[in-house]
């Protein structure tokens, strides 16, 4: 436990005040906790915790006024930034390897395409037909889809196109 003149002392040596009036209006004023003694030689006696206390409080009040800064507010603010990068961070991982299983489907899906061994396309096989079918019947076969894709009737007008231009190639 430490008395008015100890503390007094100490809040001098922080640059807070060295007045012992400014110390006792403070406790009246309860912003300094303190317990009034019995001996009549002193008056207050103060913990070191409550003075580590007030003397905190008075230095972040000190330079709030002279930053403009409410401090409490700002170590809030830090600690929220914090948590969000390392969100921030767990969503980038997150991200690398969703990533990364994308890469490993596609380089699948590559070599079973590989792997695979379809026909090559042609008109024929494009209109159903045997690979090795007479170009009349091909002909034919391409004019029925042309009938029913012409958008007169109600067809597919890009449709039409394409296939138009197969059967002109096809010629």
């Amino acid at each position: 436990m430490l008395n008015l003149k100890e503390v007094t002392e100490q809040l001098r040596d922080e640059g807070i005040t060295g007045s012992e009036q400014v110390v006792i209006r403070w406790i009246l004023d309860g912003k300094l906790k303190a317990k009034r003694t019995k001996d009549l030689k002193i008056d207050y006696l103060i913990t070191p915790r409550d003075l580590a206390a007030f003397i905190l409080e008075k230095q972040i009040e000190k330079r709030s006024s002279q930053f403009g800064i409410d401090y409490q507010h700002w170590e809030k603010t830090f600690y929220d930034n914090q948590k969000l990068k390392e969100e921030n961070e767990e969503l980038k991982s997150m991200v690398r390897i969703e990533q990364t299983k994308v890469r490993g489907l596609k380089k699948m899906l590559q070599a079973e395409y590989a792997l695979a061994d379809y026909p090559p396309l042609t008109y024929a096989t494009l209109l159903g037909l045997e690979p090795d079918a007479d170009n009349e019947l091909m002909k034919k076969e391409f004019k029925k889809l042309l009938k029913a894709l012409h958008p007169d009737r109600g067809g597919d007008e890009r449709l039409f196109r394409v296939f138009y231009e197969y059967y002109s190639k096809a010629k």
